[in-house]
């Protein structure tokens, strides 16, 4: 029998490796936890781990050059109005 406190742990640690909880609810069952972190039950989830691994890696990449853009706007940046000039109300 499983202790709810320990599906649970095993959740928040799959949130926080940034599976969401469908995904988390199609993987936990072949999971094991040795007490030290959750690992692969068996070799054939590995293939549906590795997707998920890269396809953070994908939105990582896609939220760095969208901070990229960012940096370029913030940098390109000459002088200013007074504040009050702008018609964007500040933290818009």
């Amino acid at each position: 029998v499983v202790a709810v406190e320990d599906v649970l742990g095993a959740a928040v640690e799959e949130l926080a490796a940034g599976l969401n909880t469908a995904t988390i609810a199609e993987l936990l069952p072949c999971m094991i936890d040795d007490g030290e972190g959750l690992r692969p039950g068996c070799a054939g989830l590995l293939p549906d781990l590795r997707w998920e691994r890269d396809r953070l890696t994908g939105a990582v990449a896609e939220l760095l050059a969208a901070r990229d853009a960012l940096d370029t706007i913030i940098n390109a940046t000459g002088p200013l109005e007074p504040a009050g000039a702008c018609a964007v109300p500040a933290g818009a």
